[in-house]
């Protein structure tokens, strides 16, 4: 069976299939049933990709196809598909197949507050992944359970909603490392480069404090600048030195969000030496200075 779209020459890329939400929302967490989607459009969702965006699907029951990049394999239920950001994907799946679709920012899943545990997942952000659990059903049910408590918390927001996502998402990815870990090493792997991009974004996430130029990432990464701002475009649509901003940039909205410190506190927190410089920065990086950002989200409603 045919992956429909496959002669399509260019590839979308989408935040969430064709919803244009931002996606340098470092808090960005959506679930939802493989039918809510999957149904309008036949079955079939054609090749596109999300940029910055991690993608785990699991399926309970159904049958289908999935390509990954240039390869198409065929899956079978119980089984998780991983997909890291910037993998071209597609779908064929058979008439009500079961399961969920969660999508995640790569900003939430790489965070310095989960440096401890960032090493355990990377085989699961380097390449993608598909993995049976037939043989697992210990595991199959905790996955299935912790998804299903997941999109309850999704379709009914209470306290600590974030919270209780972070926690589930690392339930899920550790479920499926440690099962990973007991399966035969597969072949497939869509190489270096995103090895590469994805220590990156990791050594971004380390040092965005200690205003390392993009020259300082190109050495650690033993490269030249050039191709790392290649590397990043190809990922990311943005060279390093963006990337980089932003991160410090998403940072300070934070701060600004949820504490109640001065500017020229969290430009010093964040490695300025200058206050009026980081408020140029800021500025800059999001069209607001930073009295007038923190007042505008003072100003927005209450989130759930």
């Amino acid at each position: 069976m045919d992956i429909p779209g496959t002669s399509t020459p260019s590839i979308s890329h989408y935040a969430l299939f064709g919803e244009q939400i931002t996606d340098d929302d470092p808090e960005f967490v959506h679930i939802e049933e493989i039918r809510t989607r999957s149904s309008l459009y036949d079955w079939q969702i054609t090749p596109h990709a999300h940029r910055r965006m991690f993608q785990f699907m699991y399926m309970v029951s159904g049958t289908g196809e999935v390509r990954l990049d240039h390869a198409t394999h065929v899956i079978s239920s119980p089984c998780a598909v991983c997909i890291p950001g910037g993998v071209v994907h597609a779908f064929t799946l058979e008439p009500e197949t079961v399961g969920w679709v969660v999508t995640v920012s790569e900003l939430l899943l790489i965070d310095a507050r989960f440096r401890r545990s960032r090493r355990l997942f990377e085989p699961l952000f380097r390449e993608p992944q598909l993995l049976s659990f037939a043989d697992n059903p210990d595991g199959s049910a905790l996955i299935a359970t912790t998804l299903d408590q997941m999109l309850k918390e999704f379709q009914w927001p209470q306290t600590g909603r974030s919270f209780m996502f972070d926690w589930m998402i690392r339930v899920i990815l550790m479920t499926v490392r440690r099962h990973l870990d007991n399966q035969t090493p597969q072949p497939e792997t869509i190489g270096q480069r995103q090895s590469l991009y994805t220590h990156f974004r990791q050594l971004v996430e380390d040092h965005y404090r200690d205003h390392w130029p993009v020259t300082a990432y190109a050495d650690k990464l033993a490269m030249s600048q050039a191709r790392l701002n290649r590397l990043c475009k190809s990922f990311a649509g943005k060279g390093a030195g963006d990337l980089i901003q932003d991160r410090l940039a998403l940072e300070a909205q934070r701060h600004l969000i949820y504490t109640s410190a001065s500017a020229s506190m969290i430009a010093y927190e964040l490695g300025f030496q200058d206050p009026a410089y980081f408020s140029r920065f800021f500025k800059r990086r999001t069209g607001l200075a930073p009295g007038r950002f923190r007042e505008a989200k003072m100003a927005e409603p209450f989130p759930h």
